[in-house]
């Protein structure tokens, strides 16, 4: 396993290099420790805030004093066959972090929640939100340092298993007690009819297809828990309250997770800001840690064509 750290010298992101300490990694695992100098107007709220650019002696200085830290967080995190690696860089906090797991390879981003509330995250955006849009790898978006209960939230669909086929292999969770969720999803009854005939026949078929619903959430959970394949491996059945997002967020923190799992299908960040998706609406929710894991992204290639 290659983890990337995103270090930023703020408590939440102190959080993340306590979970990064208790993961279970495997012998040569290597983890790389982050922390990038902005040289960019701090755009939180409505009014940029300047930053004066740093001459280049001055930002030498910094580098050397964040390094000579990292360094530090380096021992801590030190163990019997893992390696660990620190690194500075210079510019726009989401976009270098991105930038650099896809250099190293990253298999796991860890990074802290700086807890801005709801609304401010939904209108302006977070470095966590956008390096969970951007990276082409799992994110784990740290909230609280626990990791003995991880909620695992699926649909069944093959990005809704994304979460479960990364957590089975990696085995970073190999000592935590684990509960997969489905949600029961029937779907509005938009047909029920203008008449009370019309709505007594409608409610008679609408209760075959909760029914169904129901069945279906079953065979999800458990086939699920099947793909993680591990003992003891919970699997429960959710009746869809609001919207589900919120039923998983709900379902979460009545089971005291410490994690909450879910895949996601990788929209456009335009179609995410329009519309929204169940993981944006976990994240954005949820007050324990979230983990957002997306299909890797197709690579392109174009075909060099000649003219004789």
């Amino acid at each position: 396993m290659k983890i990337l750290v995103a270090i930023d010298g703020s408590q939440p992101s102190i959080t993340a290099v306590s979970v990064a300490k208790r993961l279970t990694l495997r012998v040569g695992s290597t983890i790389e420790l982050l922390t990038v100098i902005a040289d960019e107007p701090w755009t939180y709220g409505p009014w940029p805030i300047p930053v004066m650019a740093l001459a280049p002696s001055d930002l030498e200085r910094a580098q050397r004093e964040v390094l000579a830290r990292l360094d530090g967080i380096a021992t801590d995190l030190a163990a019997d066959g893992r390696t660990i690696r620190t690194l500075v860089r210079q510019g726009r906090a989401a976009s270098e972090i991105v930038r650099e797991a896809d250099r190293f390879g990253a298999d796991l981003i860890l990074l802290g929640a700086r807890g801005h509330g709801a609304v401010d995250r939904i209108l302006v955006g977070s470095v966590s939100s956008e390096v969970v849009d951007l990276a082409d790898c799992p994110v784990l978006v740290v909230r609280t340092p626990g990791l003995q209960r991880i909620l695992l939230a699926t649909d069944g669909s093959a990005d809704g298993d994304l979460a479960a086929r990364f957590v089975a292999p990696s085995g970073i969770f190999a000592t935590a007690a684990i509960k997969v969720l489905s949600v029961v999803d029937a779907g509005m009854p938009w047909w029920t009819g203008m008449s009370p005939i019309d709505g007594m026949v409608a409610a008679d078929a609408y209760a075959d297809v909760v029914d169904e619903a129901e069945r279906r959430a079953q065979n999800v959970a458990r086939s699920t828990a099947e793909i993680i394949g591990l003992d003891g491996v919970e699997a429960e059945v959710a009746p869809r309250g609001g919207d589900v997002g919120s039923t998983i967020v709900e379902k979460a923190t009545a089971w005291q997770a410490d994690v909450v799992a879910v895949g996601t299908r990788g929209h456009g960040a335009v179609h995410r800001a329009l519309v929204g998706s169940t993981s944006r609406q976990v994240l954005h929710q949820a007050p324990m840690s979230v983990l957002v894991v997306r299909p890797k992204r197709a690579v392109v290639t174009r075909a060099r064509t000649s003219v004789a």
